[in-house]
């Protein structure tokens, strides 16, 4: 895959947009870069290759996203301070992820699009909107809307490119029960609810696109036989909801985050989102358990895009 960088692209966009918007208007701080044309099957990298997009095949519809297991300490950033910055490393993740894209890659000859960021959460948060991220310094928000100008090339490569698609954004957490929390902008007290109640939530939730061309109505799509819970399930990963383990309950659980809601399909486009919270035990802490998972994952997605695309990524 070749290597190449449009830090320089990149930088002239944000000049270009700098000059448009208005120095009154804090929103538009948060908005990425004027759309980009990237090469299939090659490493887009930003400043100092803190973030990359690992451009997949044009006919790709999925996108993976690591946001959390960065390592990177870049000096002259101050560590976020703020009593609601969250700090952990997803531990694990990006190399879970890759195990993800290449299982799947092996069994469809199509690499998904994948974008990774390296610097430590501690120093820049890409799973918040920009005025909740708490940076100490102007870098780290640069670097945060590369990191958003890659996902919204991914995403308007596969609405281009195969009309639908999904987006996966992977995390791990530490909760007591080690299952995996698929999360679609639905909360913990909706989930335990009826399906009944649940299917009036489509509108609302990160699979919105998707619950409109689906044949399930969208409480199966969350915890039917063909949910992605409950795909992972019959992989022999636990997962939550699912329809062998419907609703959390009282335990802890994650319905999704900032990337999320914004590159689903909650309020426009046809590439829908998941975030999956993964479980560290016997799934992504060692290399062993994380090519195993991976291939269990893939495999899911495979049998998801399947039942609700109509797409056959299999060879």
């Amino acid at each position: 895959m070749k290597k190449i960088s449009l830090l320089l692209y990149i930088s002239t966009c944000l000049f270009i947009l700098s000059c448009k918007k208005s120095s009154n208007n804090n929103t538009d701080d948060q908005q990425p870069p004027t759309t980009v044309d990237y090469k299939p099957n090659t490493t887009v990298y930003g400043t100092n290759n803190y973030v990359k997009f690992i451009v997949g095949d044009l006919n790709s519809p999925i996108i993976l996203a690591s946001p959390h297991d960065g390592t990177i300490i870049p000096d002259g950033w101050p560590q976020r301070d703020n009593p609601d910055a969250v700090i952990v490393r997803d531990l694990y993740v990006t190399a879970l992820t890759t195990e993800i894209s290449n299982a799947l890659y092996s069994r469809t000859g199509l690499r998904p699009h994948m974008i990774v960021n390296d610097v430590a959460r501690s120093r820049m948060e890409p799973n918040r909107a920009l005025e909740e991220a708490y940076h100490k310094t102007e870098a780290a928000n640069q670097l945060w809307r590369e990191y958003h100008a890659f996902l919204k090339g991914a995403q308007e490569m596969v609405q281009k490119n195969v009309g639908k698609g999904l987006f996966l954004d992977m995390h791990g957490h530490g909760h007591t029960v080690p299952r995996v929390e698929v999360g679609y902008i639905v909360s913990k007290a909706n989930l335990n609810g009826t399906d009944a109640g649940l299917n009036s939530l489509a509108t609302t939730s990160s699979i919105y696109h998707l619950s409109t061309i689906s044949a399930y109505p969208f409480s199966q799509l969350i915890r039917g036989d063909y949910a992605f819970g409950t795909l992972l399930e019959n992989e022999g990963i636990r997962a939550v909801p699912s329809k062998q383990d419907p609703k959390p309950n009282n335990d802890d659980y994650f319905n999704g985050g900032y990337c999320t809601l914004t590159y689903g399909s909650k309020t426009s486009g046809a590439v829908s989102a998941i975030q999956l919270e993964t479980h560290g035990p016997n799934l992504r802490n060692n290399p062993t358990e994380r090519k195993a998972s991976g291939a269990k994952i893939a495999d899911a997605i495979i049998k998801y895009m399947q039942s609700h695309y109509g797409l056959f990524l299999g060879k």
